[in-house]
């Protein structure tokens, strides 16, 4: 009897703190697409010209960094929901100075800070996720990696809509007080749920060894670089569609949609891509080559509307991508959660620090419909990395076949 209670208790725990871990990523995906509404109004606020429009997300991207690098250093020494709402204590701090800042500095400080709570609270709900359902991780990563989509897709909408009645400035003052409250819940969730959480195995304290082989393991060195391209490759969608379809189209309200549009079908493929019996990396395959293909498609249509559609189509072909590498990875290295996370969402966000500005640049020197090509490029890079992991499963399947 007693052990069903406990059974029954744990199960309930587990389920609170899912539950909250999602709603935590979910106000951080709404959080994380403010950068992308808001890049016309910065532009115009700071007076930013080529490269330097990109430089409020390169410095968002260079605190994630900052964060990642230091998260694994953490592993063993402080839990993970502790390191999350301590992440989301920094987001209030920085959206607070998003809003109140009015010198290029304070920007960039500002930006810095929202960098490294984003980090912390992006790198601990998908090391958390992993702990609470290692058995079954792709599915709930699916869910967790949804739950963003769900931010993400609600961001351009609402933050467009509060932008015709305050300033850009005052939203950042809304959504420092949304992920306030936010932290406040998934606290209490973690208070009432503390209890009855089955005990989690002790990671080991991360040594530079235990990174160093880890980085330098063939197949995860190529898994990184996989995900670094198709970063560059999401990134040049997500930071630059809005600003993109204001300049070659003077359509600005459709470059929100366009936005909405591809976090809407990206999280229906977070959701669903993992309950296909199709193996992960040939998943991710058909999807970084699909994403090569709208990319180009949108671009070379020269229609708004038909740019409209080609991120819809992006988001349902790729969105699962990440959710399933990270998946392929945890797997493949059980008992490294921490540094999973880290590492992969550091090949991320270093990647995402510089091709805004590449892009920014490029579109100065040669065209914005060439800047909108670089990412479908990354993403045409990225399968051929992806085909090279496939060739090396299939080698060494063959090889155990014929020992």
């Amino acid at each position: 009897m007693n052990s069903s209670r406990e059974g029954a208790s744990s199960a309930r725990s587990v389920k609170l703190l899912t539950g909250g871990v999602i709603m935590t990523i979910a106000t951080y995906g709404l959080l994380s697409s403010y950068q992308s509404v808001v890049l016309n109004h910065v532009v115009e606020s700071y007076h930013l010209t080529g490269g330097g429009q990109g430089i409020m997300s390169s410095f968002i991207n260079i605190g994630a960094v900052a964060a990642f690098l230091v998260s694994p250093l953490m592993q063993g020494r402080i839990k993970k929901t502790t390191m999350m709402l301590l992440g989301a204590s920094i987001l209030v701090l920085s959206f607070f100075l998003l809003g109140a800042g009015r010198a290029l500095a304070a920007l960039i400080f500002a930006s810095l800070l929202t960098g490294i709570g984003f980090g912390w609270v992006d790198a601990n709900c998908n090391a958390e996720m992993v702990d609470l359902h290692h058995d079954d991780s792709a599915k709930y990563l699916g869910f967790l990696h949804g739950g963003f989509g769900v931010g993400a897709l609600i961001a351009p909408i609402l933050i467009a809509s509060l932008l015709t009645l305050v300033s850009w400035h005052t939203v950042s003052y809304l959504l420092a007080g949304l992920i306030g409250l936010a932290a406040i819940v998934f606290f209490l969730l973690l208070s009432n749920a503390k209890k009855g959480l089955p005990a989690v195995v002790a990671e080991p304290k991360l040594t530079f060894a235990g990174v160093k082989t880890f980085l330098f393991h063939r197949r995860n060195a190529l898994m990184l670089l996989a995900t670094m391209l198709y970063a560059i490759s999401q990134a040049g969608f997500l930071v630059w569609i809005v600003r993109y379809m204001t300049l070659q189209y003077n359509a600005e309200s459709l470059g929100s949609v366009a936005l909405s549009l591809y976090w809407l079908f990206g999280t229906i493929s977070r959701v669903f891509a993992p309950k296909l019996k199709v193996r992960p990396l040939v998943l991710i395959l058909v999807g970084v080559v699909l994403t090569f293909m709208f990319q180009v498609a949108g671009v070379l249509s020269g229609s708004a509307v038909v740019m409209c559609i080609a991120g819809a189509a992006i988001g349902l072909v790729s969105g699962h991508c990440v959710p399933m590498i990270l998946s392929v990875a945890n797997a493949e290295n059980p008992g490294n959660s921490s540094l999973i996370a880290s590492s992969f969402l550091i090949s991320i966000y270093a990647t995402n620090s510089i091709s805004p500005l590449l892009m920014g640049a490029l579109a100065s020197w040669s065209s914005l419909n060439t800047m909108m090509l670089a990412p479908a490029m990354s993403a045409a890079l990225a399968a051929i990395v992806v085909g090279i992991l496939l060739r090396d499963e299939r080698k060494k399947h063959t090889a155990a076949q014929a020992a």
